[in-house]
């Protein structure tokens, strides 16, 4: 069996918290010729990979190697709880990826896969050299051209990603100049964090959200404020005292997340969902949740130029069984292969409001080790959104619509989850972002908010 095509597999394992293109570059050697094997991942999500490899001889034939792959198992409990994800390539002869991992451990990026022809048996196993992320500002002209002719599109989308990212340096400039307000970018997180069955998973969240969206407005230039109502402190009265103290100015972008327990009432005509916010289960659920339209309409009340308010929790009557499975998975936490501009159209040249959560009425929103799957599958749209080698024009309606389609797919690829179908309403558009717009100025053409159960008694 010709084993150079170990390569393509290895990128399909990946629950990213981009479904933009993601770079890996590994290195094999063949067990049999101990040849040695580089390719190049392109990670897009979990359902769609390829991977350009190359050896020595390919390398001076000018000849490459491609194959596209999608998941077809992701968590198996079995003996000694051991989780098992496994990829499988399009085209025949290409072998397959299996990755590994116990019980309650979250897989490490750096952690190596096993690769195989028969995923069954364990002693075909055997592990890669080398698997490591590469992003565009480490890439140049010379390391593209291995994988890549010049008259391929993908080879001209990448060298413009290429200088685009080496050129972030000046990104803020605009922000950066003594007569300019500087916006700030508000972010409220609640995070049921210290709970038994879902902590694990919201912890993670939060810790996901805190580092993508603080590196978001420091590469903006933009003035950053983070509150936290988790561990300790997570019950209503500070979730309402976060949000009654929240003061917005018309530049501002407010964005606030929860992840948690979710839950609806019989008789709600609201779709999005109450949030649980009991410190434990002795609480009386009717005195310690918040709706989430709620939440939504007093920060939007706010001001702030664009209001984002996502929740990751369960769209079902109290009380049903926690929605953790045992399903791994590898987070990236850099993410250098962006395009500023549109980095900059969706939080600075934007204006409206957002409303989004993970599951429909009657659903549940399912979570692994790495994190609930609508908030990663949010991270994915996202960065899929400002990649360099999107040729769309970012869209905030098209970010959301991805997100939650990205999230059905993964409550969907394991028999232990069931499908969770988000709901939005992403009210939007382009404006041409004004530095100077003071304080005390009014924010015209904000969305007005919707309705909801007036649970914070605001």
């Amino acid at each position: 069996m010709n084993r150079i095509y170990l390569l393509t597999i290895l990128c399909l394992f990946l629950f990213l918290p981009m479904s933009a293109q993601t770079f890996y570059e590994v290195n094999y050697t063949d067990p049999d010729d101990d040849d040695e094997y580089i390719g190049l991942m392109i990670y897009y999500d979990d359902q769609h990979c390829k991977v350009r490899f190359i050896n020595e001889e390919m390398l001076n034939n000018n000849d490459v190697a491609e194959s596209n792959y999608v998941q077809v198992i992701e968590g198996k409990e079995g003996k000694d709880d051991v989780g098992i994800m496994v990829y499988a390539p399009e085209k025949k002869d290409f072998p397959i990826l299996v990755w590994l991992w116990e019980e309650d451990d979250a897989s490490d990026i750096n952690e190596k896969p096993y690769c195989t022809f028969n995923p069954d048996d364990p002693e075909t196993y055997f592990e890669v050299t080398h698997f490591e992320e590469i992003t565009l500002n480490d890439m140049d002209q010379e390391y593209v051209e291995q994988f890549f002719g010049e008259d391929e599109e993908e080879y001209k989308m990448l060298m413009n990603g290429i200088r685009q990212v080496k050129e972030n340096g000046n990104s803020e400039i605009i922000l950066n100049t003594p007569e300019v307000t500087k916006p700030t970018f508000h972010l409220l997180l609640v995070a049921n964090t210290e709970v038994s069955d879902i902590g694990v998973a919201c912890q993670r969240d939060l810790n996901n959200l805190k580092g993508e969206f603080s590196a978001i407005a420091k590469v903006l230039g933009m003035d950053y404020d983070e509150q936290v109502v988790a561990a300790s402190s997570y019950n209503k009265a500070n979730v309402v005292k976060m949000v009654r103290g929240m003061k917005a100015n018309p530049n501002d972008v407010l964005m606030f997340v929860y992840t948690g327990h979710g839950f609806r009432f019989d008789n709600q005509k609201d779709y999005f969902p109450n949030i649980d916010l009991r410190s434990s289960n002795y609480d009386d659920i009717k005195k310690s949740y918040i709706a989430m339209t709620d939440i939504y309409d007093e920060l939007v009340k706010k001001g702030a130029r664009l209001n984002i308010i996502l929740s990751d929790c369960c769209n079902t009557k109290a009380g049903l069984d926690a929605p953790m499975t045992n399903v791994n998975s590898l987070f990236s936490r850099s993410n250098t292969n962006f395009d500023i501009n549109k980095l900059q159209t969706l939080f600075l040249g934007s204006r409206g409001n957002i409303k989004a959560t993970a599951s429909s009425p009657g659903e549940m929103s399912w979570c692994g080790q790495n994190g609930g799957f609508f908030i990663l599958s949010f991270l994915e749209s996202l960065r899929s959104q400002i990649s360099p080698l999107q040729q769309a024009a970012p869209s905030w309606d098209n970010l959301v619509s991805n997100a939650m389609t990205l999230a059905k797919s993964k409550s969907t690829s394991s028999s232990s989850t069931k499908a969770q179908n988000g709901i939005k309403l992403v009210e939007t558009k382009v404006v041409k972002f004004d530095p100077t717009i003071r304080a005390n100025e009014s924010n015209e053409d904000n969305v007005a908010p919707g309705e909801g159960g007036n649970t914070l008694d605001l």
